[in-house]
This record gives structure tokens, sequence and C-alpha cells, in this order.
């Protein structure tokens, strides 16, 4: 019987993780106690398991009452455990290979001890919580704790600074315990010291809410950054630069005592730096509903590279956030954040639109500017005990866009200009407190958004369909859209044994408005089009919910059940076409939750859910509207309804004595919706979306596999990460109905390593496939790669010089290769440890970086202007 390449690929990864979880089979466990010979306890005792060459391979310290566990796989018939605590004797003692528990028993000693160096283990494992030593993971050029982080084995820090563990993103990023900035996590990792930090925690399974431990379940992940000591830090930079000239300031000063906590920091800079992203929330448990625009001017695709290779800005960011923690354990926090940016962007957009009859090619020269205001701010109440917990979150967010567009197609100077402004202000209010012998959980969130823009096109455009096929000199999109959601739950806690029942019910209410008008001008006329043209739409959306959930756990097992009832009612009232609708719908909503920790090491997590999705608002306008100069969509009118089955089963693996993380992953979702999109596409790629009722399914499978290892005797670090996609879909394209077919494949490596005290190498690489296929019409396989190359070279102590070596290839319709070379070198001096640091980046000058983006039926090719060869000198400082 032959077997598949997939059987292959499956068996050998099940043969690599059965290696590389075989010592946790093979253990042996010695736990026991230490005492002197009176019998007394002693605790913070070093306690090691040595091998042959007097190599530390275990490493634990006693606990307050004496106790201590330790695991070691060595080959061995006989174990030597040392044991050392100041006042007393070394001891040695020889133990047969085997799980037992046994007393150590030390002598006092009076006498002045021997210098002896105990160096712990890089990683050490505490039941759920797993620390990470950074100065096991810092190089000499690290200057913020995310240099370190980004070495560390089982966690990723991706391009937009979001930190992954495992392969899902944490929930919480805490310092000293404290959660100082609500998931703007970024403001910290990129600018706290690394010299300021002891070690990076991973708490697995985190519950952060005390009160709800052991009767909750939680399979997210947090970090904590413990620091050295409570102490004032930050660092200052001051860099400039000529032709063009070039500044990059950034002073960000923090402090961090038991009780109260800040971190400000004022930014400014046009050398590339992306500040928006110090704003941005990157925890889902924080993030906001935030309606996305209705209106664009067409863009570039972003580059995959970093902004500071093509990101033709000048930014100012401002940010002040505190805590401070009372002796009743109350905490009040305060946040605010200011960006005023101006963002440029010129290239190339090279468009393929696959329908059934052909490929429909766009070719776009484009030249934007963006002028970005925003500003954030939130005020919170939080008392978090093992008795009650009160938190209470007001926030506002304000954003103004004013983006101008300059695009040439065919020869053809089209002008667009958007204006958009954004409201949003929330108020979310959670209490958690004892009722008897149950627990009484509140929960209520209200979010206003507010939303008016306006999008000018000109020349005008689908002039067959707003000017019977005669030329426009312009038209004009004017959107207003204002959202009112709220959410409100209670729920009772009760536990029995090892099992806890909540029941819940709640009411979610939504009112959403939306208007929006078209205007056109031929000669000397303007004309404001017709209801066809118009939306003045009120959407009522309320959602009555009782559910029953169950929570059990043993020492193995975690399992969560979640049996909703929903009752969904809208009412639409379209008054452009003087039409009122009603709908309800009964939703029976279960989700299943479970992990089974197979050992200390290894655990496996599944979920399954079955839900509905009502779409959203945008999908009920009964008017067109222009999105951008190139697309218009006209929906149906009725009320979208998806039914979504979701499952998902992953293996979780981790050995902090052999250094070695693993991760492997599954998803399958399948979408029912009642509602199909319609796209028809002319010969110049201009598209018409609409909603057609039409019950149709998409499918969608995903495979992530994630590998560390780190070799600590040569501080050497390597990962792995793969991902595989696939997804397919029923649209009507074009009049015909067709399966639209999408296949994705990422593939990552990369590693680093300090070959010397004068020498370190990173190397990564980065290769992403990916193929659309409409009907019988199939696109050639697209890809992009990234291959880079850091050489750190250390002459002496206070110097440093960085070479980093970039190349990129591209293909697609066209084909390209980019090599990038960027150099640093760096002159420490004083006890303040100051830097004197000259950059040089793009020295090859490479004009432009080509970026390919897959989506449905669509192949988009930005050919992005770079940033020119720069060269900028600053002065780095901690306080």
């Amino acid at each position: 019987m032959k077997i598949g390449p997939a059987k292959r690929f499956i068996s050998a990864l099940v043969l690599f993780i059965r290696i590389g979880c075989y010592h946790s089979y093979a253990q042996t466990t010695i736990s026991g106690k230490v005492m002197d010979e009176r019998g007394t306890l002693i605790p913070n005792a070093n306690i090691a398991i040595l091998d042959k060459n007097n190599t530390i391979s275990a490493f634990t310290f006693s606990d307050h009452d004496g106790s201590f566990t330790l695991k070691t796989a060595l080959a061995v018939d006989t174990l030597a455990i040392k044991a050392t605590r100041l006042g007393f004797e070394a001891g040695l003692f020889l133990v047969p290979n085997r799980s037992q528990s046994t007393q150590l028993v030390l002598k006092e000693s009076a006498l002045k001890l021997q210098e002896l160096t105990v160096r712990a283990p890089p990683i050490i494992l505490r039941k759920d919580t797993i620390d990470y030593r950074v100065s096991a993971f810092q190089a000499e050029g690290d200057r913020t704790i995310a240099d370190v982080i980004k070495r560390m084995p089982g966690i990723e820090i991706k391009e937009n600074g979001q930190i992954v563990y495992q392969g899902n993103p944490i929930d919480k990023y805490y310092i000293n315990g404290l959660d100082l900035l609500e998931g703007r996590y970024n403001l910290a990792n990129e600018n706290l010291p690394a010299a300021a930090v002891s070690k990076v925690q991973v708490m697995e399974n985190d519950q952060p809410i005390k009160i709800l431990k052991s009767k909750v379940f939680s399979e997210k992940a947090s970090l904590n950054i413990q620091l050295k000591k409570v102490t004032t830090t930050g660092s200052a930079k001051v860099g400039v630069g000529l032709s063009p000239a070039l500044w990059d300031v950034n002073i960000t000063p923090m402090i961090f005592k038991r009780s109260f906590q800040a971190i400000t920091s004022v930014q400014s800079n046009n050398t590339g730096t992306d500040l928006s992203r110090q704003l941005d929330i990157l925890t889902k448990s924080s993030q906001a509903n935030i309606p996305a625009p209705a209106l664009s001017i067409q863009s570039l695709n972003t580059p995959s590279i970093s902004p500071d290779r093509w990101l033709d800005n000048r930014s100012h960011l401002a940010s002040l956030n505190l805590i401070k923690k009372t002796r009743n354990q109350t905490e009040l926090k305060l946040g605010l954040g200011i960006r005023d940016e101006v963002q440029q962007q010129a290239g190339r957009n090279y468009t393929r639109l696959l329908t059934p009859g052909g490929i429909v090619e766009i070719d776009e020269q484009i030249a934007n500017r963006s002028d970005t205001k925003a500003l954030n701010a939130n005020l919170l109440i939080e008392k978090n005990t093992e008795r009650l917990f009160l938190k209470n979150n007001t926030s506002g967010q304000f954003g103004q866009i004013d983006g101008d567009g300059k695009l040439s197609r065919n020869q053809l100077q089209t002008d667009q200009q958007l204006t958009a402004r954004q409201t949003q202000l929330q108020n979310s209010l959670s209490i958690i407190t004892h009722a008897g012998k149950q627990l009484l959980n509140i929960n209520s969130r209200t979010v206003y958004n507010r939303r008016p823009e306006t999008l000018a096109v000109r020349p005008g455009v689908f002039p067959d369909l707003f000017n019977a096929g005669k030329s426009l000199q312009s038209i004009s999109q004017d959107v207003f859209t204002t959202e009112l959601d709220a959410r409100n739950s209670i729920s009772f806690t009760r536990q029995f044994a090892r099992v806890a029942f909540t029941p819940m019910a709640g009411l979610n209410f939504q009112n959403h408005q939306f208007e929006s008008a078209m205007s056109t001008q031929a000669g000397d006329s303007t004309r404001t089009h017709g209801n066809a043209f118009r939306n003045d739409l009120k959407y009522l959306y309320l959602a009555p919910f009782a559910q029953v959930g169950g929570y059990y756990e043993s020492s193995k097992w975690q399992i969560e059940l979640n049996l909703p009832f929903r009752m969904y009612a809208f009412r639409v009232s379209d008054f452009t076409q003087n039409s009122h609708q009603k709908q309800t719908q009964l939703a029976f909503e279960p989700s299943l939750t479970a992990r089974y920790r197979a050992t200390e090491y290894t655990d496996f997590t599944s979920a399954l859910s079955y839900s509905y999705d009502f779409g959203n608002p945008s999908q009920v306008y009964s008017g067109f509207i222009l999105r951008s100069y190139r697309n218009v969509q006209k929906a149906q009118g009725a009320v979208p309804v998806n039914r979504i089955l979701l499952g998902r089963i992953g293996i979780n693996y981790k050995n902090p004595l052999s250094l070695i993380f693993i991760n492997l992953a599954g998803s399958v979702m399948r979408i029912i919706n009642n509602l199909q999109y319609r796209t028809s596409i002319d010969s110049t790629g201009a598209a018409e979306l609409t909603f057609v009722l039409n019950n149709n399914t998409q499918l969608s499978r995903d495979v992530h596999l994630g590998i560390g290892k780190y070799f600590g005797g040569i501080k050497t670090s390597l990962k792995l990460n793969s991902d595989v996609g696939f997804t397919r879909s029923e649209q009507v394209v074009t009049d015909r109905q067709v399966a639209v077919r999408n296949r994705n494949y990422r593939l990552g490596l990369s590693g680093s390593t300090l070959f010397t005290s004068y020498l370190g190498v990173e190397l990564s690489g980065n290769t992403h496939f990916f193929q659309n296929r409409v009907a019988d019409q199939r696109q050639k396989t697209s890809s992009i790669s990234q291959l880079l190359l850091a050489i750190d070279i250390y002459p002496g102590k206070a110097n440093a010089l960085r070479l980093d070596i970039e190349r990129y290839a591209t293909r697609g319709s066209a084909s390209q290769n980019q090599l990038y070379l960027n150099f640093r070198y760096r002159y420490t001096f004083g006890k303040r440890k100051i830097d004197l640091e000259i950059r040089g980046t793009n020295l090859t000058n490479a004009q432009n970086y080509l970026s390919i983006v897959n989506s449905a039926f669509t192949i988009a090719e930005s050919g992005f202007r770079l940033r020119p060869r720069q060269v900028t000198t600053g002065v780095r400082f901690p306080f």
C-alpha cells in the first residue's frame, strides 16, 4: 500500500514530537525535604542534580516548608544531588536513579563558606508559569526587552508588535504584576531597557480575575515583565541626518514602584518609524468595536517589510499612562495618547481580477497623502481580590483623517479626496462578588460611535450607472453613521466539588443609523441623485439570551461547556424606500472547550462551537454607495444570517530541561450564508457589488506548526513557524455562479547565536505561496520570500558593529529580487552606558518593493516606492 505525502508528513511530525517528548516519559522524579540535624526544615536551599561532568542538569529551591521536587532524564544508575544553604555545609547525596522521596540533612557550619556560584537554568517551569531568565537570552547589542523576547523559544513577536505564545496571542501584559497599559504594550515592550528586567514570565491558562480561579476556564496566556528592582528607568534618544533633513526623537521615562507605575513618552520622527503602533491595542479583551470606514481612497498594498524601509512620514506622539494601587487593593489607571502624523505613498498597483470569462487587468500609478490626528483617553478603576472583582473603564477615541489621492490609469488622471471623522465613547462595568454560597457576576458595556465621511472623485466614475453613459466632471459621496451598542448580562456561579455551574441571562441592543447621499457634476449642472443612490436607514437589533454554563477541573482535565439560547430580533426601517421589515431568529449556540494535561510538559486542547452571525448593517443598505473610485456597492436589503460551525484541536509541548517548545493546531470552519456576493466587473475592472438572497457555503481549513529550541551552552535559538490555509466559497461573478478557491502556504525559519563574546549572528527566512482559482480560471502560484542576515561584531567592550543584509524575492506576473544593506555602529561610554550611534539604511539605494496581496478572486501587486539611502547620527542614554 502506497503512503501519500500527507501521511508521510504526519508520521514524521508525530515521530518528531515523540522524540521531543521522550525525556518527559523517561524522567525520574526526586522529591523530599531539606532539614538540619535537629529536624528543622530549611527553606530556600539550593538543590541541584549533577551529571558526571559536575554540570547542573536540574535545579530548584526548597519551598518555605523545606519541600522540593526535581525531575531529570539522566541515563545513569546513581544520581548525585547537591544541596547548599548559607550557614550549612554543602551536602552531596547519592541516590538510586528511580522516582522516590528522600530527605536531605545538612550540617550547620560556622565556617566561612567558599565562594559558590550556582547558575540558574535559562527556563524554569513552575506549574503553569514559565520563567525565562533574561540574561540567558540577552545579547550585547540588545537595548529593549523586545530585543530579548524575540529570541525566547515558544514566543514570537509579529510585525505589528503583538506577542504570540505557542501560536496564540497573549491576553495580558503585566509589569511587576500590574496591567498598566491595558493592551497597548508596544509602548513598554519597545522602550523598556532590557538591563532593567530580570525575567520574563509566561502564565499559561491565566485567569486574571482572582475570584474566578478554579471556577471559569481560561486557555489564554499572559506575560509578566519582572524587573530587577523597584526602579526609575527609561531612555531618551535624539538622532539627526542629512539629505533630506532627518530627525528621530524619543524620550520615554518610566517609574515602577510597588504600588505606583508610570510611563510617559514623547516621540517625533521622519525616518520611517511607525508611531501609531505605540497606541494600538494588541489584546482582544481590551479592544473596542470600531465600525470599519465606509469610504476609502485607492491605496497601495502595505509592504510586508519593516516600515522604516518604506514609510514616508512626519510623525509626532505624546503618551501618558499611570497606575496607582491603594492599600485596599484598588487600582486607578489613567491613559492618554495623542498622535499627529502625515504619510505619503507612491508607486504602482497592478491588479488581476479572475472572472469566468477571463482575467481583467488594472494598472494604476498612485501618489497618496494622508493627514491623521488621533486622541485616545481612558480612566479605569479596578479592584481584584478573592472576594470582590470590580472594574469600570471609561474611554474615548477621537480621530480625523484628511486624504488626497492622485491616480493615473491609461493616461487618465483621477483625483480623490477623503475626509473622515471618528468619535467613540465607551463605558464598561464588571462586578463579581459573593452572594451567599455563589458568585454574582454583573457585566455592562455601552459603546457610542459617530463617523461622518466624504469621498470626492474627479473626473466622475461609473458614467453608465450615474449619467446614462455620458462623462462626469466629478462625483461626491457623503456618508453619516451613528451607532449605539449596549451589552448587559447577569450570572451566578455555584461550586460543587470540582464542578462549577453558571446560569446567565442578558440583553444585547444595537441602534445603527445610516444616511448617505450622492451628487454628480456634468458641465455646469450639479445633480443630487434620487432614492436609488440614497440611504436613510435605521437598524435596530435586540437579543435577549439565557444560558447555562459548566466548568470542570481536575489534575488532568479542564472542561468548559456553554449552552446559550438567544432570541435575535431585528427591525430595519428604510425611509428612502419607505419599507419596514421585522425578523426574529431563535438560536441555540453551544460551545465546548477542553484541555487535557497528558504530562507536566504535554497538553491537548480542543474546542467546538456552533454560532450565528448576522453580519453588519452595511449589508442591508438598499441604495448604491461609492466605496472607492472603482467600487460601487448595493445590498439586497435583507438581514444576513450566517451559521458558523467551528472546530479546533491542538497539542502543546514544552520541556524546560531540553529547552524545546512545540505547538501544532488545526481548525475547520464551515459557514452557511443566506446572502451571496454578486460581483459585476466590466472591461475596465470597475466592480459593482450587490448581495442576492441565495444560500451558499464557505469552508476554511487551517493548520499551524510552531517549534522553538534553545541551546543554552552555545546561546543559540532556533524557531520554525508554518501555516497552511485553504478556503472555498461560492459567489456570483459576472452573472455566473462559481466556486472561488484560495490556497496559502507559509514557512518561516529563524535562528540567532552568539559564537563568541565578539561575534553574533541572526538569520531568518520566510516564504509565502498563494494561489487563486475561479471556476476554470486558475492564477499561477505567486510567492514572496524574505531572507535576513544580521552580523553583530564586538571588537571591544565599548564598540558594537551590526550589518544587516536583506534579500526579498517576489514572483507574480512579474519577478523582482531586491537586496538591502544596512549598518549600525555603536560606541558606549561612561558609567551610565550612553550610546553614540551611526546608522545607515538602504545603502544599495533600492527604489521599489513589489508586494502581493491575495484575496478571493483578486491578485493585487503593488510596486511601493522605498525610502532613499539615508545616514543618521544619534545619542541614546538610559535614565
